[in-house]
């Protein structure tokens, strides 16, 4: 499968970096002096106070013209004309008073000309993307990553088993050496020994019949996002939601056949829609990751189509449901379940934006227990490698 184009619209640059400090505000986090928000801000305080300059020349040159007017002989048109004179004078210290530097107000301005475009809701404290603000900043961030994947070349980054691609059918056929167990047909396996007169330890190679497999191009695609206090650091946490709501853009506009399912999860799980991942502030401390894996699991287990998993994290598991148990007990829990994930035939990725020790080990156990595999990222190219691999799986499928 070629890239050829962007399969969205070009996005304003100016709006999609002003959407992603919209969101960095919506989850708590701090804005750089040198972000597009706080440089717009500075530019509406440059334009407030340049007008309320030119509107304090207007209205000196007013009285100038109004005291210099050689008929204003009458006494009651003088009186009326002192007044309004000192009106223009109290709007003139009013406007010296403006302040020159950056205001609340500048800050508003620019977040009312995002809600004059639909894309922010300003109804509660916090600025909050709406559904067609996130879908704005999917797309432009889907423009950022597949460019930088058009330079690279589409499929660089390869998982080492992409699945078979199928599930069971309804006939079956004599087993062939090389087939699946998981494929076995018990009850016509049961009934060809009946039919012989064998018993059940009886059993011969000739009695077993698989499963015939039918093929979809389908992709359940999760990802699953820890959230716990350790991802609000380096960047790590905006890094996955963008990733989400680019990859969310990219299947709604490619692939719409295609499901995909975020999961955050830190101490609970929630399972929400792409857009919606900037809206979870809630700092949690510990991290139950057998939780998620759990919960995509069960969602797609028997489903048909082919199911992968990228597990975003950086932290180890310590949490199982509902109590702090510690590293080697919440390690064992997500191994096992590991070993669920590669009996329903769906792949496990996992995504590191750590070196911890204790994490490596896991990981790297868990990769030998699953069909997917391990990739140690930074912030800056996790959306390159989690989009890359859907592609791959998806030129494979199609394959």
């Amino acid at each position: 499968m070629q890239i050829s184009h962007n399969p969205c619209s070009d996005i304003d640059q100016n709006n999609l970096d002003l959407l992603r400090d919209v969101a960095k505000m919506q989850m708590g986090m701090g804005l750089d002096y040198d972000s597009k928000f706080m440089e717009k801000a500075r530019e509406e305080a440059e334009k407030r106070y340049k007008q309320s300059q030119d509107q304090k020349k207007i209205l000196q040159h007013t009285i100038n013209e109004m005291t210099s007017n050689p008929h204003q002989k009458n006494l009651d048109y003088e009186e009326i004309i002192e007044a309004e004179i000192n009106d223009i004078k109290q709007e003139i210290e009013r406007l010296s008073r403006e302040q020159k530097g950056v205001a609340r107000k500048d800050y508003d301005e620019v977040l009312s000309n995002l809600e004059k475009q639909g894309l922010i809701d300003l109804e509660s404290v916090t600025p909050k993307l709406t559904s067609k603000g996130a879908r704005l900043m999917g797309q432009g961030l889907l423009s950022r990553i597949l460019l930088n994947l058009e330079k690279k070349g589409i499929g660089y980054h390869v998982i080492e088993q992409s699945g078979e691609g199928s599930w069971s059918g309804f006939t079956s056929r004599l087993y062939e050496l090389g087939d699946p167990y998981h494929r076995i047909d018990i009850e016509k396996t049961i009934l060809s020994a009946f039919e012989r007169n064998a018993s059940l330890d009886k059993l011969s190679l000739r009695d077993f019949h698989i499963f015939e497999p039918k093929h979809s191009t389908e992709l359940h695609f999760g990802i699953l996002v820890d959230q716990s206090a350790s991802m609000r650091k380096e960047g790590k946490i905006e890094a996955a939601n963008e990733t989400a709501l680019a990859l969310s853009e990219l299947m709604r506009l490619r692939y719409p056949d295609d499901k995909l399912s975020v999961f955050t999860f830190s101490e609970v799980v929630r399972e929400i829609q792409p857009w919606m991942i900037t809206a979870l502030t809630v700092d949690m401390k510990f991290t139950d990751i057998r939780a998620a894996l759990r919960a995509f699991r069960k969602q797609v287990a028997y489903l048909p189509g082919n199911k992968q998993a990228n597990l975003v994290t950086d932290s180890a598991p310590n949490f199982l449901d509902g109590h702090f148990v510690g590293f080697n007990k919440a390690s064992e829990a997500v191994i096992n379940e590991a070993r669920n994930y590669r009996r329903n035939g769906i792949i496990l990725n996992i995504i590191m934006l750590d070196r911890d020790e204790n994490l490596r080990n896991l990981a790297q156990t868990i990769a030998k227990e699953n069909l997917g595999r391990l990739a140690f990222v930074d912030t800056q190219n996790l959306g390159e490698v989690i989009l890359d691999d859907y592609i791959y799986s998806k030129r494979e499928s199609i394959r």
